[in-house]
């Protein structure tokens, strides 16, 4: 009587067995055992030129890996229930990321006025009582676009410069004359101010009351406070997207444990 020996698997084979681990397991169920035959029978046969197999075989596994996966993927998130609280999760998610972003922004914008209010305030007490405006505003004349300190310019009832602790390209800017209409009307006015378009300025517009009247600018730079507007934007969107990522694994996940008892059963 003749024994047959044990087959022994070759490298190629060991790699091929580790890969099939990938695939879905009722995939790896119903086909393991016809693939590794066929990967056998393939490199049994000595006509089959073995680099050009094997780069075949690479590609189809790669493809067939991708194809069956995504499968699964798709019967296992495609549930109406799971859809559903997952839709639900990324929009509660993604409103409480937009209101936090909106709620940080706006407190930054109104923080940088901060300032402005107090030397507003106190140049318009001050011109109120008669104090001429080259005297109340020192002459510093700051840079607009390179400095982040805060300036003050004083204007007459017209809109005509009277003094400024800043300059831009060498002129004091003139401000538009809608703002001055509202000031005039409301007292105050807390404004983004761009007297050009690369430079925006936070600037505190007040009226001055008396019979000289006019109108008081405090502002700065929002160069800073915009930077960190960008940067709780993108802290923000960092925090959004690991939130999907964690609803998203977490469905996949939750699918894919109820639904292993029903194939275990099959």
């Amino acid at each position: 009587m003749t024994l047959l020996s044990p087959h022994k698997s070759n490298p190629i084979e060991s790699a091929y067995q580790l890969a099939i681990c990938l695939y879905p397991p009722q995939f790896r169920k119903s086909y393991e055992t016809a693939m590794m035959q066929s990967l056998r029978d393939a490199l049994a046969d000595p006509k089959l030129p073995r680099p050009a197999f094997l780069r075949t075989l690479l590609k189809d596994l790669i493809q067939s890996l991708i194809k069956e996966n995504l499968s699964m993927l798709r019967e296992t998130v495609s549930r109406p229930v799971l859809l559903y609280n997952a839709l639900i999760l990324i929009t509660l998610f993604s409103a409480l990321t937009l209101g936090f972003v909106v709620i940080e922004q706006n407190s930054l914008r109104q923080s940088a006025n901060d300032p402005q209010l107090g030397m507003a305030t106190d140049l318009v007490i001050r011109l109120a009582h008669g104090a001429s405006a080259t005297v109340a505003i020192p002459n510093d004349q700051t840079d607009m676009d390179a400095s982040l300190s805060a300036f003050a310019i004083a204007y007459n009832e017209q809109g005509q410069v009277l003094a400024s602790s800043a300059q831009l390209n060498g002129v004091v800017p003139q401000l538009p004359r809608g703002v001055l209409d509202f000031v005039r009307r409301n007292g105050e006015e807390r404004v983004t101010w761009a007297p050009r378009r690369d430079v925006r300025i936070a600037s505190v517009v007040r009226h001055v009351s008396g019979p000289q009247g006019g109108f008081v600018l405090a502002g700065r730079n929002l160069r800073e406070i915009e930077s960190r507007k960008d940067l709780v934007l993108e802290q923000a969107a960092l925090v959004w997207l690991g939130l999907l990522a964690i609803i998203f694994i977490g469905t996949f996940l939750f699918g894919w444990l109820a639904r292993a008892p029903r194939q275990a059963a099959a």
